[in-house]
């Protein structure tokens, strides 16, 4: 009987802290890695080199590298059949996350591994040495984060600046990066806010004016004063967060604090906020901007407004809370709630919602996007009315039209289906019949190692194409009939709400997905308001 052809899957891994083996000839290093697999591959009968999977300067300490997680993909999908590593611990450091894979999910896809240089080959069945590589690896990484969290801790107490981007106001020193120095354009603006705050300000307000003023915030001012384009998301305005969290910072009278965050383990990098008493603050360690008793007065009007705002009513779910978002840029609505009295002296409750962007930004993006709760609840009311009215006089009209705008021409024919998936299945067991041929010709030496390999690729190629086929009239089916289904209840829940004179909170999570709110305006001396619902299951009608 013929041996079992393996098409193996390189795999090779560098992290940060050994990208000095770049440089050199050590064994380490991503092309000597590759080298010598490459080499042991050449070497074994019935091996073929599949494909080589990289993640240079990727730790070992979690598995969610590209590299790694594309080996994976290609394990569950069949495409190779062996992994092989120089080590164990270019494969994983994480102890337990090592182990789920070597002991089970690879098993499990009936896929080897070998880890050439530590002796380790799963098809040998005798692998107890295994579960302590793996100890020893989770240990290296625990220390090394040990390590780093023990220097970091040191620099923090000698006030040296840990983090990326130096605050607004300040700049990072050219001959020694750890320190602060001041930035006179940024300082000048923040001197202007502490100002501003002193003399009783509100965030708002002080927001509205840095933004008619066209300054910069501070993210955006960064890269542009480095003449650098970022990927990232960041605000192009002032919002009251990036004010507030100015006024509240002491790095601006001197001070640094350090380590207000860490991660909740060394295989675990999500980072949690540390209570206060672990925070490492040192003063005097850099340029003040504000004095001493500006910082005081900001202090008092901060801890006047949020004793004010501590006495407001606490906030309570509105009538369409977590359903209403702007339609120019997205964002959910506001909620406002506040107390109008009458000419004959009766006080009412004026409810309505705005869009966050607009108030958050000073009124310097986006618009108001305003509605009054009445008038949207009368609103959406009369929509729901309409559509139960409808459903009742034509029913397999509007029902049609809907299943028109969501599937458009799918073809949605059983018999149709039936014909297209009993010719694919036939293909895949033609395609099936063909490989155990192939693997007889290999056994009786009719077809040579490499002939064999060139057909068998090509069988295969082939048979995951009509298994691909075969997957999306499936998904195609089902995806079909599911909205078919949601249609149906859709139109019954319409149905059901047809005799109802008032909506509450309850018909409304039942009913609808998501409301757009546009901006009023005026056409014909008339203003005119923009909604467009989106039902639950259906979507816009």
């Amino acid at each position: 009987m013929a041996n079992k052809l393996y098409f193996v899957g390189i795999y090779t891994r560098l992290s940060h802290e050994n990208s000095s083996c770049r440089n050199t000839d050590g064994s380490l290093s991503i092309e000597n890695q590759i080298t010598m697999l490459q080499k042991f591959v050449s070497m074994m009968p019935d091996w073929i080199e599949t494909r080589i999977y990289i993640d240079d300067g990727a730790t070992g300490g979690n598995f969610n590298r590209k590299g790694f997680q594309d080996m994976m993909n290609d394990v569950r999908s069949g495409v190779i059949n062996l992994v092989l590593v120089k080590d164990l611990s270019r494969f994983g450091r994480n102890y337990l996350e090592a182990g789920r894979y070597l002991e089970d999910e690879l098993p499990s896809l009936g896929c080897r591994f070998v880890a050439l240089t530590d002796n380790i080959d799963t098809e040998s069945g005798e692998n107890d040495i295994l579960p302590f590589l793996n100890a020893i690896n989770d240990f290296y990484i625990k220390d090394i984060s040990k390590k780093i969290r023990s220097v970091m801790k040191e620099k923090a107490k000698s006030g040296h600046w840990l983090t990326g981007i130096p605050p607004y106001g300040y700049d990072r020193d050219a001959n020694q990066r750890s320190q602060l120095i001041i930035d006179e354009y940024a300082a000048t603006v923040v001197k202007r806010i502490f100002s501003l705050r002193a003399s009783g300000m509100g965030y708002f307000k002080i927001v509205s004016l840095l933004n008619n003023d066209m300054i910069l915030p501070p993210r955006l001012y960064h890269f542009h004063k480095q003449g650098r384009i970022t990927k990232a998301i960041i605000s192009e305005t002032w919002t009251i967060f990036s004010v507030r969290t100015i006024l509240h910072n002491e790095v601006y009278i001197g001070n640094t604090i350090s380590l207000k965050r860490g991660t909740h383990s060394y295989r675990d990098k999500r980072t949690k906020k540390r209570d206060e008493s672990e925070w490492i603050r040192v003063n005097n360690t850099h340029p003040p901007i504000i004095s001493t008793n500006m910082w005081v007065d900001v202090q008092d009007v901060n801890r006047s407004s949020r004793k004010h705002y501590s006495t407001r009513r606490k906030p309570q779910i509105s009538l369409f809370s977590g359903m209403l978002f702007c339609s120019n840029c997205g964002v959910s609505m506001g909620y406002k709630l506040r107390k109008v009295t009458k000419k004959d002296g009766t006080v009412s409750d004026y409810s309505s919602y705005y869009c966050r962007t607009h108030t958050k930004s000073g009124h310097a993006t986006c618009s108001s996007h305003i509605i009054q709760e009445f008038k949207l609840k009368s609103l959406v009311l009369e929509h729901i009315q309409n559509l139960a009215v409808g459903l009742a006089l034509d029913e397999s009209d509007i029902l049609a039209r809907i299943k028109k705008s969501l599937l458009g021409n799918q073809n949605i024919d059983k018999i149709d289906q039936t014909c297209q998936r009993n010719l694919l299945e036939q293909k895949r067991d033609s395609l099936e019949y063909q490989i155990d041929q192939l693997y007889e010709k290999k056994i009786f030496g009719v077809l040579s190692a490499e002939k064999f390999a060139e057909s068998i690729r090509n069988v295969e190629l082939e048979q995951s194409v009509v298994k691909e086929m075969l997957e999306a009239l499936n998904r195609d089916y089902k995806d079909v009939t599911t909205t078919l289904d949601n249609i149906t209840k859709w139109s019954n829940l319409i149905k059901e709400a047809a005799t109802i004179s008032e909506l509450d909170r309850e018909i409304l999570t039942n009913l609808i997905d998501k409301i757009e709110i546009g901006e009023r305006i005026v056409i014909n001396n008339k203003l005119t308001q923009d909604v467009t619902i989106y039902y639950k299951c259906v979507g816009k009608i």
